[in-house]
């Protein structure tokens, strides 16, 4: 329990206090310096008294919170606080506040104010916050203070709280651009495409018919029963979709964005470099959006999701599963992803993934390959699943990597000319990337950074159309 002087404590110490002391010192005796000793003392007896009456004003008061909220970046969500009073006097009003975190923005008043708590009785009250970044969060303690019985202090006293609070991406805007994917009509809002392929997935034995495909023929138990029998297949429905992050070093790097070229909604929480010219967020920002975008357009199409995150070594690793509990799971486990400041272990990678996925699957890994050593690794260890798995790469087109004579790319200087032939390399060694890739059977994206989800989501039901897992 602390005190702190209140306002009207301040004001007689003005208007009595003061004046009492300077009589005292300009009269050496007689009336007035009885009067202004009398007054002096009367003061500190008055406080002295209500101070010692309001020690434990606080005691008898007790605060309700959860331990564990969730929000979304970028959007305002409150905490809820009940406080009570258990004690047989009225509380004339009370003031709390939180400590804030500089990832929070405080939406309203800083210290917020409740009316009058009777004895006995309880009031709800909510706390204001906007976040500012994802992450995983704790807020400690609450502040509260009020009256004490005469006025003349402020109460004061702080409350422990264990409050866990886990802030998500936002995921609106990658949303509202596959809005079509997420409409609940048919087929997921898209129009209905003739199925290829005539499926892998056993369905039964019959008797041979005429046209049937030899390759098709069950020749055991063709021996068994005497006679010719063909076994028959069906479109899969469930299939295993992996999506493998690299969160290591070239992770961190930036993506800018114009301000004037974005989203009012968006720019208001961005964080701002280069004087609020740009709207500057990172690499793995966008994996982390387009992975939990892909777990939700794979529960809606009926697969199984899993979920891989590995810097210089695996450290999550979430087996395919399907439901809304098993997509919180994912998301729990990707929103505390920081980029690590180490080089990529593609082999380690590859052989965890050899061990544990013994079922043919779809690997989704976004990852940076623009440093020319770390796509050499990558190259020489990806032939150890790619021929077991069907592995689609995708990455965020790097600011500068365009070709030379792009339209968009025009220079105005001699220092653009020369960022942009740097850039048309970089471009050049990418494609170059690709193409030893694709003879291994896979698939490299180089979407900009706003179309990495649609990209990578497209691929992924293209992939469910043409029966390629």
């Amino acid at each position: 329990m602390r005190f702190a002087p209140n306002t009207p404590l301040l004001w007689l110490t003005a208007l009595a206090v003061i004046p009492a002391t300077t009589a005292l010192v300009f009269f050496q005796e007689g009336p007035g310096m009885w009067i202004g000793l009398m007054v002096l003392v009367g003061v500190l007896a008055a406080s002295a008294i209500d101070l010692a009456r309001s020690q434990g004003r606080l005691d008898r008061l007790d605060l309700e919170a959860p331990d564990l909220l969730r929000a979304t970046r970028g959007r305002e969500w409150s905490i809820p606080l009940k406080f009570s009073n258990l004690g047989d006097s009225d509380l004339p009003w009370l003031r709390f506040g939180l400590p804030i975190l500089p990832e929070f923005r405080v939406v309203g008043e800083v210290v917020a104010r409740l009316p009058e708590i009777p004895a006995e009785k309880a009031r709800r009250a909510t706390f204001d916050l906007l976040p500012l970044r994802r992450g995983q969060f704790f807020l400690d303690a609450c502040h509260v203070e009020t009256a004490s019985r005469w006025g003349l202090w402020l109460v004061r006293r702080r409350f422990p709280l264990a409050l866990e609070v886990r802030v998500y991406p936002d995921l609106s805007v990658e949303r509202r651009r596959l809005s079509g994917i997420f409409l609940h009509r048919g087929n997921e809002g898209g129009h209905a495409v003739r199925q290829v392929g005539k499926g892998r997935e056993f369905e039964q034995l019959r008797e041979y018919q005429h046209g049937d495909d030899y390759i098709d023929i069950d020749w055991k138990a063709t021996a068994r029963r005497g006679q010719p029998v063909t076994r028959t297949y069906q479109i899969e429905r469930t299939q295993e979709v992996y999506v493998i992050v690299d969160h290591s070093r070239l992770s961190a790097r930036e993506i800018r964005t114009p301000v004037e070229a974005m989203d009012e909604s968006l720019a208001a929480f961005s964080e701002y470099a280069e004087g609020g010219e740009f709207a500057v967020t990172t690499q793995l920002e966008r994996f982390l959006h387009c992975s939990l975008i892909l777990a939700s357009v794979a529960q809606r199409q009926g697969d199984l999701f899993g979920f891989i995150s590995f810097a210089d070594q695996v450290d999550r690793f979430i087996r395919s599963r399907s439901g809304a509990n098993h997509y919180n799971i994912v998301r729990d486990a990707l929103y505390t992803l920081e980029p690590k400041m180490v080089a990529p272990d593609f082999e380690q990678l590859m052989v965890t993934l050899r061990q544990r996925l013994t079922r043919r699957a779809l690997l989704v890994m976004l990852v940076d390959l623009s440093d020319p050593l770390t796509a050499e690794q990558f190259y020489e260890s990806i032939p150890l699943v790619s021929r077991q798995h069907l592995v689609l790469v995708n990455m965020v087109r790097p600011e500068k990597a365009h070709p030379l004579f792009s339209p968009r790319r025009e220079p105005g200087t001699m220092e653009e000319i020369y960022e942009n032939l740097g850039g048309h390399f970089q471009w050049s060694d990418l494609g170059e990337i690709g193409k030893k890739l694709s003879h291994l059977g896979v698939d490299l994206g180089l979407p900009e950074h706003e179309e990495l989800c649609a990209e990578t989501v497209t691929q992924y039901l293209n992939v469910k159309k043409r029966q390629l897992i």
